[in-house]
């Protein structure tokens, strides 16, 4: 029976070996002929019989022997490494496995070797883990206590700190930009028609401004502000002089602006600072076009070419201005957001010149009436310390 075994093996193992695949009825025969190559003591077929077999084709308890009988022919054959390695993956499919009483010894002393040193690496991860959770809860702790410490000596020493901190006594230079809704304020109404029936009335018109400014501190809770700003004024004006007839105006102004305040904080000695602003804005007027478009029943609409109406306008004016505003610290100086109203407190246009522009007056049917500048301003930009 042997003599046949050692003559027909290897004429099986070439036929096993020129499969493309195998099922698990090809590898549980392989694993039969595999037992019967290791009692027959040639243990160096057996790795070849069932190497591919562990890939697949086989599960379950044939899995766990075919294993078993790779890694014990491993020992045998003084392969220790390839058995170490088997070993790994053995344990990966079967990570608690209990010897058997059919287990090879050879087996049992690697099997007990390797889930030794197992439990010895997972031991030392958990130490690890342990030794990194407690160094975790002492640095909170400690930082825990760094922030009491910090925050009661900050309690202690808030006002001299706060003061430090925003530099209220330094003066400031900065850029501003801003953006404008601008009316007219009407003193007496004026038109070709019934100045009293012809509807007209101004409505608001956005506009811009940008400019530099200066603060300088006269006590931690009042402040001088001094800017020079670019105000771009748009008025919008509309009025029905007649039956049938309407027309809309619109007027842009180009004005420099010097306004001169004082602000008056509620915190003074907060980090983000609120604060009061009144004062006043001198401005002269640059330059002063308008344009228009006059609309009649069954006729054309009429459009007016903007036109200079510099010559009809006052020069100066004066305005009285309030606001409210924030300062928001930053490292050498402030962002600042504020929002401020300027009512004029003259007269806008020239009652002299109200009949001059003659284009105005009978190709639109617009006459100047004797108006105020009322301006809605939300401005915001930064300034930084001079020293």
């Amino acid at each position: 029976m042997r003599k046949w075994f050692i003559v027909a093996l290897p004429l099986f193992l070439w036929a096993q070996f020129n499969l493309r695949a195998q099922d698990q009825v090809g590898c549980t025969q392989l694993l039969v002929d595999a037992r019967e190559a290791y009692d027959a003591g040639m243990v160096e077929l057996v790795p070849e019989l069932l190497l591919s077999c562990l890939e697949s084709g086989l599960s379950g308890e044939l899995k766990q022997e075919a294993y078993k009988l790779v890694i014990t022919s491993y020992l045998f054959d003084y392969l220790p490494d390839e058995a170490d390695l088997l070993m790994q993956s053995f344990l990966a499919e079967n990570p608690h496995y209990q010897t058997r009483p059919g287990d090879a010894a050879e087996f049992v002393l690697l099997l007990e070797a390797h889930q030794k040193q197992a439990a010895e690496k997972a031991a030392a991860l958990a130490a690890e883990a342990e030794r990194e959770r407690l160094l975790a809860k002492q640095e909170e702790a400690a930082r825990e206590e760094a922030e009491k410490n910090q925050n009661r000596n900050n309690r202690q020493s808030k006002p001299a700190a706060s003061r430090t901190r925003v530099r209220t006594k330094a003066p400031r230079l900065g850029v501003l930009l801003g953006a404008s809704a601008s009316s007219g304020l009407i003193l007496e109404p004026f038109s070709l028609g019934d100045p009293m029936n012809d509807g007209g009335a101004y409505k608001l018109a956005p506009g811009l401004q940008l400019g530099v400014k200066a603060d300088f501190p006269l006590s931690p809770a009042l402040e001088l502000g001094l800017s020079l700003l670019f105000n771009r004024v748009n008025l919008n004006y509309s009025a029905a002089p007649f039956t049938n007839t309407s027309y809309a105006y619109h007027e842009c102004q180009n004005r420099l602006q010097l306004p001169v305040s004082l602000a008056v904080y509620l915190n003074p000695m907060g980090r983000t600072r609120a604060y009061f602003r009144f004062g006043f804005a001198t401005d002269y007027m640059l330059s002063a076009s308008a344009f228009g478009t006059r609309t009649q029943t069954g006729a054309s609409d009429v459009e007016l070419d903007k036109a200079s109406i510099s010559d009809s306008r006052a020069k100066l004016n004066l305005s009285g201005l309030g606001g409210f505003g924030l300062n928001i610290p930053m490292k050498k100086g402030f962002f600042f957001v504020e929002a401020s109203y300027t009512y004029g407190l003259l007269t806008v246009n020239d009652p002299d010149m109200r009949y001059a522009n003659q284009d105005i007056l009978w190709l639109l049917y617009h006459v100047d009436s004797d108006y105020k500048l009322g301006q809605v301003n939300l401005q915001f930009g930064m300034t930084w310390n001079l020293k």
